[in-house]
């Protein structure tokens, strides 16, 4: 659907398939407009595909979702698909704070690991955590420390895109959507 969508998207001339399916590019810059596929996609690894590693790998699957999201992350703060300042720095705080979670998930299942292996050995040797319990709140408070980071920026982020002067609808208070009748080429603002 969206592959369909792309040249009337560029021309900005909506069609009846624009109309019908701009909840999955409405969002997101003109060039950036199939980026619900790649979100659904990332999902659809994170919750399905990671489970066709066989539970006796469960640490592969962790790592495989660690790696997927790391990837996603970089390639999120790069790219910064959604029109919006504040929807890009909340996508990129979201996708670190699940990024942070698999790597503590990751560093619970060695520590664990470690413990049950090699009865007698201390992980701290390894991890520098002397309890499971100190690992665990160490990435809570680490993810909580990220999110308010986040928080703080999007506040200043919003703030900053609230003083700039736009026109916006008086009944959803966005920017409107500005398309072109096939032929034209320009738009005219009347105020009164």
């Amino acid at each position: 659907l969206l592959a369909a969508c792309y040249k009337p998207l560029q021309a900005k001339s909506p069609t009846a398939l624009t109309r019908a399916t701009a909840f999955l590019h409405r969002e997101y810059e003109k060039t950036w407009y199939w980026w619900e596929a790649v979100e659904l996609a990332r999902k659809l690894v994170l919750t399905g595909f990671v489970l066709l590693i066989p539970e006796e790998r469960a640490f592969l699957r962790l790592v495989v979702a660690t790696l997927v999201c790391s990837c996603y992350a970089v390639v999120l703060a790069v790219v910064r698909p959604y029109k919006r300042v504040e929807d890009n720095v909340l996508a990129v705080a979201t996708s670190l704070a699940l990024l942070l979670l698999f790597l503590g998930t990751n560093w619970t299942t060695i520590f664990l690991g470690i413990e049950e292996r090699y009865q007698g050995a201390d992980p701290a040797d390894v991890l520098g955590f002397s309890s499971l319990t100190g690992l665990v709140n160490s990435m809570i408070a680490l993810v909580g420390a990220v999110l308010i980071f986040f928080l703080i920026g999007a506040i200043f982020a919003a703030r900053r895109v609230a003083k700039l002067p736009t026109f916006r609808l008086v009944s959803t208070k966005q920017l409107p959507e500005l398309t072109l009748a096939h032929g034209l080429k320009w738009h005219l603002f009347n105020s009164h």
